[in-house]
């Protein structure tokens, strides 16, 4: 289901991280230091400082992906980036309005800018990049060494900001993603399955809360019957995006990267969509990969379906839903069930549960992969501890317990 061969970290966006790495590290070293340099910058000083803060600033641009920025704001940006490195002597008071017209930006923009909530962040290191490139070009003043200073920690402080916030994470590409957030109240956990271009289960711990491509494309993440937490379907594009996340109005972005190569399984939107997640949440556990085979009826399965059957006797009746092991499994007890003479008849108190659920006055006999797992032994108790403490909330299940022991 996956292609081995098209997954892997992005190498582009791993490069864009290490170069605005050094620039941040370069020009904030710079305006640090420079309070206790005795002497004004020389040319080449200046030229490598501000080329080092233009490109700094155009690779934050590429990083934050910003189509909320206006068209205009950015050419004005790369502009104001680009003519530092060329002028060859001080320009102290164009340097001094630039710096002023950037803090101002950085104001406005966290107001008027609609984007992501990491975007104020990424402003204001644009903003830093464009006042560091100009405030080299004025003489080391009282002055200007303090607001050099100052831009140098705000340089810090946004490259801290977008870290914490995982906005420099570089997912495994069209891998599911296993990750815990910060939002509203508390920590959120989020699995995204099979992470690839396409729709996708999103299964989060249970919490109120709506998930989506866009922040004004939220779907309200909703539980299933024979499951815990809460699930929602998103559709997400190629490549890196966003998958927004919003608690009681408290928003937060979270990196995803589907890669290029499409999803070639079962439609994840069916219902043993839940199951396989189960299973894909274990072996992320273990350190594994997500590849994981889409659920299916095994011979041990079978085997126990025919004993149920014989358990039951007759008459009883028989409830399933659309999937494929579903329809396999129901074939399977109706052949059973003429073999030995029983009959299946719908509306018998007996219902052998295959899928979906019962009506109220049944007696329900649940088929073996709706059964909870045997946690009696050390590694499945291993299995429910790991996962108790890694996504809180969530319950061990057959599937899970397979995918986490083989």
């Amino acid at each position: 289901m996956h292609n081995h061969g098209a997954v892997g970290l992005p190498l582009g966006f791993t490069l864009l991280r290490l170069i605005l790495l050094g620039a941040v590290t370069v020009v904030a070293g710079w305006a640090l230091v420079r309070p206790f340099a005795p002497a004004a910058s020389g040319l080449s000083t200046r030229r490598a400082v501000t080329g080092f803060a233009g490109i700094g600033g155009v690779v934050v641009l590429l990083i934050a992906e910003a189509s909320w920025m206006p068209p205009l704001a950015a050419v004005a940006l790369i502009g104001l980036l680009a003519v530092p490195p060329a002028l060859r002597v001080e320009r102290p008071v164009i340097g001094r309005l630039v710096v002023v017209a950037a803090v101002l930006a950085t104001v406005a923009a966290g107001t008027w800018f609609a984007g992501p909530p990491s975007s104020f962040a990424y402003i204001t290191l644009m903003a830093a990049f464009v006042a560091a490139s100009w405030l080299a070009l004025c003489p080391p003043t009282a002055m200007v060494r303090v607001v050099g200073a100052a831009l140098g920690l705000t340089l810090l402080a946004g490259l801290g900001q977008v870290t914490i916030a995982g906005q420099l994470a570089t997912p495994a590409a069209g891998d599911p993603l296993l990750t815990r957030v910060a939002l509203g109240e508390g920590p959120v956990d989020v699995l995204v399955v099979p992470h690839m271009p396409g729709w996708n289960i999103v299964h989060t711990t249970d919490a109120p809360l709506a998930v989506g491509n866009a922040p004004n494309a939220l779907v309200p993440a909703q539980p299933r019957d024979g499951t815990t937490g809460r699930w929602a379907l998103v559709w997400l594009p190629e490549g890196r995006s966003d998958l927004w996340l919003d608690r009681a109005g408290t928003r937060t972005t979270v990196p995803v990267d589907t890669g290029r190569v499409a999803w070639t399984g079962p439609d994840v939107r069916g219902p043993e969509g839940p199951d396989y997640a189960s299973a894909v949440l274990a072996a992320k556990l273990t350190g594994k990969r997500g590849d994981l085979p889409w659920p299916g009826l095994t011979e041990a399965d079978t085997a126990a379906l025919r004993a149920e059957v014989a358990s039951i006797g007759g008459p009883f009746s028989v409830v399933a839903d659309d999937s494929r092991r579903a329809a396999e499994a129901e074939a399977v007890v109706r052949e059973e069930a003429a073999r030995l003479g029983y009959a299946v008849t719908p509306g018998s108190s007996d219902v052998l549960v295959l899928g979906g659920a019962p009506p109220p006055d049944a007696r329900p006999h649940l088929a073996p992969w709706l059964t909870p797992p045997d946690l009696t032994t050390p590694e499945a108790r291993r299995y429910a501890q790991t996962l108790s403490a890694a996504f809180p909330g969530a319950t061990p299940s057959r599937s899970g317990l397979a995918a986490w022991s083989g």
